[in-house]
């Protein structure tokens, strides 16, 4: 029996098992939750392994809010689990519920329940560092604790770390960025600004009137602003003004992106500042500067808003985003790996697990069909996402759900939405646990046998 450690010299002998469980996920987004909750409703012993301080990943501690949709007519929801959240969350909402949307704290919370009601055992403050692979399957993960290195034995492994951690750790082949050139999409830090005066501002937009860049929301929608580099828009005259007067620099105007939040009604969410200079997501030193840069960033953006725009004198940051936002880092080797052309061609699988229709969505990138949209047989405008690619072309016994699943660099810009998260992670953990159940491994099971269960459950796919 031969053993590799990817793990910088753990001493896996010198180990006690702290924990173990039928399925262990690592990553507590919304990938990881859903495949943890999904697993253990199948009836595993689950154990989720999370590095920050509580779930939600990107959604929670990256507050990106909202969530996106996969842009198909009738927004069928190819998970079941998804549906109870969108319940949850509507019940805790009621009359300022938003489709897609949720104050991220809260969210945060309706997942721990979803776990905790499931029976999943939730591990927070531990960061994978290590695997022990045996014959080709892990057998255990090292997460580094406050008070050192403990052991983790499991059956089976998902990885939803977002940046393929497990995965890399255990030996496995990985893509990561531009084919050209391996640099990844640039990095954001969100932030939020209560005290805002609504009214007045909303009157400050409808003097722009511009539903595509800057609109109130009066006349149906929601409130959201954007300026872009490479293209004009209402407030971008505002956002030179200011450049020339020294109020605020090229880059704040390079990307910037304002949505309103379910539940807070003096409140909006930022998508910015983003770094095209940042991109790397797994150099520590680079995700440091994201926190540092970006926090001077943000307070500049504060007092442009309070000294240009109307409704922002008593406005303060009420949150930043304790996770740096992270479009794109590593993707793993599949047993398919979804392409650019399957996205935009609309392909269809036998057995696929998700469906949507989000364009590609590259920021920064050149000469890669930036934002072009898919196109397809219109009477049935979407692309598929198949089960095999969540399945490790490397380690017997490894699932992935989210943006490190199997997929080039055009595809995942897509299909790393959290809905299609959502219906991944659901699929890596129902498949799990058929494996523990049939005695098999997923790359033994078929794309039929997974969507066919998700549907007994209550997912919702789109018949051709």
């Amino acid at each position: 029996m031969s053993v590799r450690t990817q793990s910088n010299g753990i001493k896996w002998e010198e180990l006690s098992t702290y924990l173990s469980a039928d399925v262990v996920v690592c990553g507590g987004g919304s990938a990881g939750v859903f495949a943890a909750v999904a697993a253990a409703r199948e009836g595993a012993k689950v154990l989720l392994v999370e590095s920050q301080g509580g779930l939600g990943g990107t959604a929670v501690n990256g507050l990106v809010i909202p969530y996106m949709t996969v842009r198909i007519p009738g927004e069928p929801r190819c998970s079941y689990l998804h549906k109870e959240l969108d319940k949850r969350v509507e019940e805790y909402h009621k009359e300022k519920y938003v489709v897609n949307s949720c104050d991220p704290m809260v969210f945060g919370i309706i997942l721990e329940q979803m776990c905790t009601e499931s029976k999943v055992q939730l591990l927070f403050h531990s960061t994978v560092c290590g695997a022990q692979v045996q014959e080709g399957r892990i057998s255990a993960i090292a997460v580094a604790c406050k008070d050192g290195i403990r052991k983790i034995e499991g059956k089976m492994f998902i990885d939803c770390t977002g940046d393929a951690s497990l995965a890399v750790l255990a030996g496995a082949g990985y893509e990561q960025g531009h084919p050209k050139t391996g640099v990844n999409q640039p990095m954001s830090l969100r932030y939020m600004v209560d005290g805002v005066d609504m009214e007045a501002f909303k009157d400050f937009l409808d003097t722009y009137n511009d539903p595509a860049s800057a609109t109130s929301g009066r006349n149906g929608g929601n409130m959201y602003a954007a300026v872009w580099n490479k293209t004009e828009g209402a407030l971008k005259p505002l956002f030179r003004e200011a450049i020339a007067n020294g109020d605020l620099t090229e880059q704040d105007m390079a990307y910037w992106q304002m949505f309103t939040t379910p539940g807070r009604e003096n409140g909006i969410a930022f998508n910015n500042p983003e770094f095209f200079d940042l991109t790397d997501a797994c150099d520590p030193l680079q995700l440091t500067e994201v926190q540092v840069r970006g926090k001077a960033f943000i307070l500049r953006q504060l007092n442009f808003y309070k000294k240009y725009f109307k409704g922002f004198d008593n406005a303060y940051i009420s949150n930043i985003a304790p996770m740096v936002g992270i479009r794109e880092s590593r993707r793993i080797h599949a047993k398919y790996d979804l392409t650019g052309m399957d996205l935009l061609g609309q392909k269809k699988f036998s057995g696929c697990i998700s469906q949507c229709n989000y364009p590609v969505d590259v920021h920064g990138g050149a000469d890669l069909f930036q934002d072009d949209l898919p196109e397809g047989d219109p009477e049935k405008p979407w692309y598929e996402i198949p089960y095999d690619c969540l399945v490790s072309a490397d380690l017997d016994n490894l699932l992935a759900a989210g943006r490190c699943i199997g997929a080039d660099f055009i595809a995942q810009s897509s299909i790393r939405i959290q809905i299609c998260c959502h219906s991944m992670g659901e699929a890596a953990g129902i498949a799990a646990a058929m494996c523990l159940d049939k005695k098999l491994q997923p790359g033994q099971l078929t794309g039929e046998e997974v969507s066919g269960r998700m549907k007994e459950r209550g997912a919702e796919f789109v018949q051709e």
